[in-house]
């Protein structure tokens, strides 16, 4: 296929090098910002503009921006006939009605940064099209670079990134509250990683539920109130604390 991709951001980084390696076509990247768009395009050996105006026909446009960005590049996008997706978890296609008939979502489930060498083998891929001819257009693209693919409607989506936030941006934050308690009293946070590594690779063979583990599944209150005292000092930190321990103990009843 023809591809044109808009933005030269993480996500569209990636999804162009992808498509390039499994031998689609990007006709041009288009980006506001001349150094990064230039660089992604010559990296997959495109076009380049910053004049969407001016932007190259191709068989599918590939808006990646950020999400309060979409509406207005997809205003000034006009691509009649042919194929429009965006890449946001949680905005609606229908921003990208007034460029296209054909137009839908194109969502990768994954942390991408530029740095990163991402593996679309397994990357669950998101997929949602104004109509049957859009869906099927967008899933053969899909199909091209993941083996894990899915048709979702817009709530069925939004329900996923907000799980993926709970489970990779407020884990990996946590992840960061663990490092800065260790630093600041010389520790290494690589004395952790076995413990996460082992927790992750639980989840592979059972329910998260059923492995909690921890002073609030115990219900330890003296453990708890030690740690409690432990964070004296920071308000937000056992602030976090009592939410999280909360939520555990409340869960934990229920499954009683």
């Amino acid at each position: 296929m023809k591809i044109s991709i808009l933005g030269a951001g993480n996500v569209a980084t990636q999804l162009a090098l992808a498509f390039k390696k499994a031998g689609h076509q990007i006709v041009e990247i288009y980006n506001r910002s001349n150094e990064a768009g230039e660089e992604l395009a010559k990296t997959v050996a495109a076009g380049f503009t910053s004049d969407i105006e001016h932007l190259r026909e191709a068989d599918i446009y590939i808006i990646a921006v950020k999400d309060d960005a979409i509406e207005e590049t997809a205003q000034q996008l006009k691509a009649i006939g042919k194929v429009v997706a965006h890449t946001s978890g949680t905005q609606s296609k229908n921003l990208l009605q007034e460029c296209s008939l054909h137009h839908g979502i194109f969502y990768p489930l994954q942390t991408m940064t530029k740095l990163s060498k991402v593996d679309f083998k397994n990357v669950p891929l998101l997929i949602e099209g104004s109509d049957e001819s859009t869906n099927e257009k967008l899933q053969t693209l899909a199909k091209s670079i993941s083996q894990n693919v899915h048709s979702v409607d817009e709530q069925q989506r939004q329900w996923i990134h907000v799980a993926a936030v709970f489970a990779n941006n407020f884990t990996n934050h946590l992840y960061g509250i663990s490092e800065s308690l260790l630093l600041g009293h010389n520790l290494p946070f690589e004395i952790l990683k076995p413990l996460i590594f082992s927790s992750i690779e639980n989840m592979n063979r059972f329910s998260p539920g059923d492995i909690q583990t921890g002073p609030a599944v115990r219900k330890d209150v003296h453990v708890i109130e030690k740690h409690l005292a432990l964070l004296a000092d920071d308000a937000r930190l056992q602030q976090i604390y009592k939410i999280l321990t909360d939520s555990i103990i409340a869960t934990a009843n229920k499954e009683l």
